[in-house]
């Protein structure tokens, strides 16, 4: 959902960041269960329930060395774009919700998530 990176902006980017730049292979399906955990700890020290840390699931596919992070449910997609909420269950039952001014909407078939900005 996003292309701009800002170091300190998102945890899960800062963090995949460093991985590269320590030249690994973060597509490696060797190191998902590494990655995974190191997600959980960073959602279970942010989240008001770190339960919630169970829905996180996601994907790294490498297409022309060239990473991309795929959040397989609505919630994942929202945290690894770096909007860390705590209302699991909304989202996890919705796919279309609001934050603030922004409406947004996972499509589950593409894994995708979008907004719009909405106006008064």
């Amino acid at each position: 959902m996003g292309n701009e990176y800002v170091f300190g902006k998102n945890p899960f980017q800062d963090f995949l960041l460093k991985s590269v730049e320590f030249d690994l292979d973060i597509s490696d399906k060797k190191l998902k269960n590494e990655i995974n955990a190191s997600f959980t700890y960073i959602l279970e020290n942010v989240l008001d329930n770190p339960k919630d840390a169970l829905h996180l699931d996601f994907e790294i596919i490498n297409i022309d060395k060239h990473f991309k992070v795929i959040g397989k449910n609505a919630l994942s997609a929202l945290w690894l774009s770096g909007i860390l909420v705590d209302n699991a269950a909304l989202i996890m039952k919705n796919n279309t919700f609001v934050i603030g001014r922004r409406k947004y909407h996972y499509d589950d078939k593409t894994n995708e998530l979008t907004y719009s900005i909405m106006y008064e």
